[in-house]
């Protein structure tokens, strides 16, 4: 009887010992218009940036939550936009921005802070070159 009540004591308290990591990929799509000749790009995670033979941008976010986490955590946040990137479009400049600085820490009432780590691939058409730091520009076609 005791061996019993210690293995179901321990069966309800494994959760409690385990730290789980939780990790998912975003993709996100962003159309380019011919009129785009410059995109710039203004990031504070970590970022890496590759050429791809496409006419659209392709964004790749990869979210992981070190401790005291959940899976239906992380997807809550998903859908409320906290990893969400809104673009900006001017005539002829598309200015992409992705700052987590500024949205708070993750807390939870009984395990206290959920670290996060937020890393950002992109993907920029072929047909744009790197200029200055953090732009590219349509190359010019004869």
């Amino acid at each position: 009887m005791l061996k019993k009540s210690l293995l179901a004591c321990l069966l309800f308290a494994l959760p409690l010992l385990v730290n789980a990591q939780i990790k998912r990929t975003i993709h996100e799509v962003i159309e380019l218009s011919d009129s785009i000749q410059v995109i710039t790009c203004e990031f504070y995670d970590s970022l890496k940036i590759q050429s791809w033979p496409s006419n659209s941008i392709m964004l790749e976010i990869t979210i992981n939550h070190k401790d005291h986490s959940t899976d239906s955590i992380l997807k809550g946040l998903i859908e409320k936009g906290r990893y969400r990137l809104d673009p900006v479009k001017s005539m002829d400049r598309m200015h992409l921005k992705f700052d987590l600085r500024n949205r708070g820490i993750l807390n939870t009432l009984t395990s206290g802070e959920i670290p996060e780590e937020v890393s950002v691939n992109i993907f920029i058409p072929d047909d744009f070159e790197q200029g200055q730091k953090g732009e590219w520009k349509r190359k010019k076609h004869p």
